[in-house]
């Protein structure tokens, strides 16, 4: 019974939900279709951390410089004011990540049925 499909299905779900979209896909051999949801993610999750990365440094060149005292609330203020300044290009990032994890769990859903 552990091969059978509804199992396989949710095992694939579970992949994709979980992990990262496009993974349950090549559990269900369908590693094009897995690719077409995979390699967009980690494409916007790389540029997120990029630029994740790249403002924290800015942060602790800040604190390292003393530009920027040590103080926990001075340190939020800065953090929040930095992540109101997002841009597009994070925006269209996210909504990447939104549309492949959602996409990818639907297109799983329905090549299972």
């Amino acid at each position: 019974m552990s091969g059978s499909p509804l199992s396989q299905r949710n095992k694939a779900l579970l992949l994709s939900g979980l992990l990262l979209p496009g993974s349950g896909h090549f559990l269900l051999k369908r590693a094009l279709r897995g690719c077409l949801f995979l390699l967009p993610t980690l494409a916007a999750l790389l540029f997120a951390l990029r630029d994740i990365m790249a403002r924290a440094n800015e942060l602790s060149d800040q604190i390292a410089s003393g530009a920027l005292p040590l103080d926990p609330q001075l340190i939020l203020e800065k953090v929040q004011a930095l992540s109101t300044t997002d841009g597009a290009a994070m925006s269209i990032a996210v909504w990447v990540l939104i549309a492949c994890w959602i996409g990818s769990l639907v297109d799983t859903f329905i090549i299972t049925r």
